[in-house]
């Protein structure tokens, strides 16, 4: 049971994290290459690519170093926080993916 707490509290801090990272970071980009407007800059990319990795491993560095107070495992709690950044950075690509279908159906 402990590993399944662990588990579910991760996925749910890391989706938390994930999707504040994605409202924070990735939103105002990929609405303003929706708009032609078309920041293509690479330093810009590349800035906030890198943003959101240090995102990620002070995500996981907090987590690890916090495993040992946590009255479940932690080393499943940091495997579903892992988990769930993943999945909340493939979130944006799906949702445009789904736009663009959308678009096409019109």
């Amino acid at each position: 049971m402990s590993y399944a707490a662990g588990l579910i509290t991760g996925l749910v801090l890391g989706g938390i994290i994930g999707y504040f990272k994605n409202l924070f970071i990735w939103e105002n980009y990929l609405r303003k290459n929706d708009e032609a407007y078309a920041p293509n800059e690479a330093g810009s990319l590349y800035g906030r690519m890198f943003a959101s990795n240090i995102v990620n491993v002070a995500a996981l560095a907090a987590v690890f170093f916090t495993r040992e107070l946590v009255p479940f495992d932690g080393i499943t709690f940091l495997v579903g926080t892992a988990i769930g950044l993943t999945v909340m950075s493939r979130r944006p690509a799906f949702r445009k993916k789904r736009e663009n279908k959308r678009e096409g159906e019109l």
